[in-house]
């Protein structure tokens, strides 16, 4: 009797983390929340940049940031513009293509190349500029580009490692809450 007493008071053993990931341990050290809270302090701020930029200008921040590139210097190519925001010529392409659709960006055969597309600010895109708040993004670059080489170095080498340890780098990284153009090509074969 004393046995199936002692049975019943078992308990299920522990669920096992998934096979090649490991269970974050229970107390994590001060270091670990630190840098969890920096990153939540840059995407809340990059947050908090787009919603003001909806709400003043009804764009995103990502095409905020694009229009204030391009008033920097246009007109330009799709590539030079994926150069200046730091990001690759199809996330960049997915924006420029929203703004332009929106009448704030102009495409234009480029008068140098006949094969090179060009890329302007439409009087639209101008007076929304003048109204738009400052992109987070320019303050976040701004940020990074006053570090020291070897500094800024170190820093992109620890992130990818930690963005291949945490296995969050499959995806082609867009502009700040911008939709990928893997999402926008699954959207639109859906509305069609």
């Amino acid at each position: 009797m004393g046995s199936q007493y002692m049975g019943s008071q078992q308990t299920a053993p522990k669920a096992k983390p998934p096979i090649g990931r490991s269970a974050p341990p229970t107390a994590l050290p001060e270091a670990v929340r630190e840098v969890l809270n920096s990153l939540r302090q840059i995407v809340r701020s990059l947050r908090v940049s787009s919603r003001a930029a909806e709400q003043r200008v009804g764009l995103s921040g990502a095409q905020l940031f694009v229009l204030q590139c391009l008033a920097r210097q246009s007109p330009c190519s799709v590539n030079d513009l994926a150069a200046r925001t730091a990001t690759d010529q199809s996330s960049v392409s997915v924006v420029v293509s929203r703004l332009v659709a929106l009448g704030h960006v102009r495409r234009t055969v480029s008068t140098r190349d006949r094969r090179r597309v060009a890329l302007s600010l439409t009087r639209s895109g101008r007076a929304l500029l003048e109204l738009a708040p400052e992109a987070a993004q320019d303050r976040l670059i701004a940020s990074l580009s006053r570090l020291p080489k070897g500094k800024l170095e170190t820093l992109s080498l620890l992130l990818a490692q930690v963005v291949r340890e945490a296995d969050v780098g499959e995806q082609v990284p867009t502009l700040f809450f911008e939709e990928s153009p893997t999402l926008v090509a699954k959207e639109r074969t859906r509305n069609d």
